[in-house]
């Protein structure tokens, strides 16, 4: 998922929301077994969500693209499986793991009997079948289709005409193709069987079912009020089919999740979450020192002083912060254009701009990730962390020659969009600064945007020439990190990544059975992807964590969010 860029621990916690709660308290009352819980009236966890933006996008699973978003829906929407701390798939909305022929091809589900909206609409196959392909519809607008497109008929299904004949702008309006996959590779048996039939057996399908595109959705709540509104209302209705119910969503800053006491199965201690969305990490760092907020995290911009803080926790995260070239405009439609501003970079100075808060890396796959490449090299073929300016600068003067009249001056201008947040603003800066002076001359003008309105340009159909972001893993697979990505036919490919070689490797990367023949063909795909410059990847993120002591219960998974397990074990402690 995406997620800001370039400010790894600060921006992190924005991510992690509650993710930076610590297993222990600093004094209070415990028992035999530990620290003892507050009164349930006390069960009110006050937590942030730094979006650089004054809310989150949306809570529509079908649409959600940022993890800011993910992390309120993940608690509200119920998937079919998801991911315990260790980053193992486990049953969710279903009774076990489900079955599979023997050619890989069909996956049966059983859902539990029971589940129901806070409404007592029934959550059954139908509303997942229901889900999946509402996601997949080409008149929903997903820009995240591509998570299903291991599903039989998807690719083509998705990519299609939005044949509704109505208006799909208004905000009542509800467009729906006439043409489904319901009854064709989404297939509900009866009640609590949901069959699913891929198009090949993909190795990554079934922790891609992890993702919003695949949880329930509530049809009656969208017929209803209309694609454009229906979420709007969930606060209104305090409506939820998970661990937690929406009870405020201000648009304003302020939003709230309320524990759902018909939730299925192990509820959570905690009776409320408290959101306060932030802007910046700075703004965000000054309440939790003030004990506006339970729960913080280190801005870059401050970080010397933070880590010296006694409560400080870090750990690395599957994330990257990378910049994102964009293949179909100039000059980046030229590999040696891309390799030029990839080169360009000193990775381990930007680092230090941001007080070294995260570890360079020329990685898309980050450490930690299965199929991690400890021997993959840079575009230039080497390990090097902090540029090849001799290089680069010879890159960009060939690409003048043959495109500028032989001056550098005279090529396409680049504009480069980052995140209106003070790190990012700082880290743009020393973007400009060593491309001027190692790219000789090359035009290059900065924007600053918030994170909401970054992601809008990002799936709007026109992306920048060039933009500074981060991904977060969304499952422990290599595809998450390459074909959807990179694939041509990939709604994620926003910069149209279009190279025949790396599209191959990354097929058979996704289809092998064999661990050996596998771990080739995904390592050979990444250097592929990193000697075109499909990313230019800056940096590993490394979570700084703070707490006032009385959290309890949690264990920090490497997703950028509290898996279930994690939600349903923390508390408040006295």
């Amino acid at each position: 998922m995406r997620r800001l860029g370039k400010t790894s621990a600060a921006t992190l916690l924005a991510l992690l929301s509650v993710a930076v709660m610590l297993l222990t308290g600093c004094g209070g009352t415990t028992t035999a077994t530990g620290p003892a819980k507050a009164s349930d009236d006390k069960q009110i966890l006050h937590a942030p969500l730094v979006t650089a933006s004054t809310d989150i996008r949306r809570l529509d699973p079908a649409r959600i693209t940022d993890l800011y978003s993910f992390t309120v829906a993940n608690n509200v929407f119920p998937s079919l499986v998801t991911l315990d701390k260790n980053l193992n798939v486990i049953p969710w909305a279903i009774t076990a793991m489900p079955t599979v022929s023997t050619d890989g091809l069909t996956y049966t589900f059983k859902i539990r009997s029971g589940l129901k909206w806070t409404d007592g609409t029934a959550i059954d196959a139908a509303a997942f079948a229901y889900g999946i392909n509402r996601s997949l519809d080409p008149c929903t607008g997903s820009g995240a289709a591509s998570y299903l497109y291991a599903i039989k008929g998807a690719t083509d299904f998705n990519s299609g005409t939005c044949d509704f004949a109505g208006d799909k702008t208004a905000a009542t309006a509800n467009p729906v193709s006439t043409t489904s996959l319901i009854t064709k590779s989404i297939v509900v048996t009866d009640p609590q069987t949901l069959a699913i039939t891929l198009e090949k057996p993909y190795q990554w399908f079934l922790p891609a079912l992890v993702t919003s595109v695949a949880f329930a959705q509530p049809k009656q709540l969208i017929e209803k009020y209309g694609r454009a509104d229906w979420g709007n209302h969930l606060a209104e209705l305090g409506f939820g089919g998970s661990m937690f119910n929406v009870t405020l969503w201000d648009h304003k800053g302020n939003l709230e999740l309320t524990r759902n006491e018909g939730f299925w199965g192990q509820k959570p201690v905690l009776k409320k979450i408290v959101y306060k969305i932030y802007k910046d990490s700075e703004t965000m760092y000054a309440d939790y020192q003030n004990n506006t907020i339970d729960v913080g995290g280190c801005p870059s911009s401050q970080y010397a002083q933070c880590k010296l803080r006694p409560e400080i926790k870090e750990h690395p995260y599957l994330d990257i912060s990378y910049d994102s070239p964009n293949w179909k405009k100039a000059p980046f439609d030229d590999v040696r254009a891309r390799q030029a501003f990839a080169l360009a970079l000193d990775k381990v100075a930007l680092n230090h701009v941001q007080q070294d808060i995260a570890t360079p890396t020329n990685h898309i796959i980050p450490d930690g990730m299965p199929f991690y490449n400890a021997s993959l090299k840079g575009p230039d073929g080497t390990n090097n962390l902090t540029g090849n300016a001799d290089k680069a600068k010879a890159l960009i003067t060939d690409y003048a020659k043959d495109k500028c009249g032989g001056d550098v001056t005279k090529c396409p201008k680049v504009t480069y969009y980052g995140t209106n947040t003070p790190s990012g603003q700082a880290d743009g800066e020393a973007h400009r600064q060593m491309w001027a002076k190692n790219l000789a001359g090359y035009p290059v003008e900065i924007k600053y945007v918030s994170f909401n309105d970054l992601i809008d340009v990002v799936y709007g159909g026109d992306p920048p020439q060039l933009f500074g972001i981060g991904w977060i893993v969304d499952y422990p697979d290599p595809e998450d990190w390459l074909s959807l990505q990179f694939d041509p036919a990939s709604t994620t490919n926003t910069t149209f990544v279009n190279d025949p070689t790396g599209t191959d490797l990354m097929t058979k990367c996704d289809t092998t059975s064999d661990k050996a023949q596998r771990t080739k063909f995904c390592n050979d795909a990444e250097q592929e992807m990193v000697t075109q410059v499909a990313w230019i990847p800056l940096s590993q993120a490394k979570a700084t964590t703070l707490s006032h002591g009385n959290i309890q219960g949690y264990v920090t998974a490497s997703t950028g969010y509290p898996t279930v397990d994690n939600w349903q074990a923390m508390f408040i402690s006295k």
